[in-house]
């Protein structure tokens, strides 16, 4: 369980942090104009949910992907300890 728990926490900060320092852009205008781009090479309809996340939540005012880290760790750690709760009580 040690190795499982080093390997998802190793993987997701160095993943998340490898996003956060090699993306494309830094303002809310940059933000837009990559989605645009992306969105573009997608047939129309063909990814709603994703173009639901980008419309409503990343090109919103005030909306950080960084802040989107603690949630994420959050729900690792949760999923590791009810592994770990399981494997004991097993």
């Amino acid at each position: 369980m040690t190795a499982h728990t080093y390997s998802v926490l190793d993987s997701y900060i160095y993943g998340f942090a490898h996003q956060e320092a090699n993306l494309p852009f830094d303002t809310p205008a940059e933000t837009k104009r990559v989605a645009d781009a992306i969105a573009g090479q997608f047939p129309v309809g063909e990814y709603p949910h994703l173009m639901e996340l980008t419309t409503q939540y990343v090109l919103q005012p005030g909306y950080d992907h960084g802040d989107e880290f603690q949630y994420g760790l959050d729900l690792i750690l949760h999923g590791l300890e009810r592994s770990l709760q399981a494997r004991n009580s097993g």
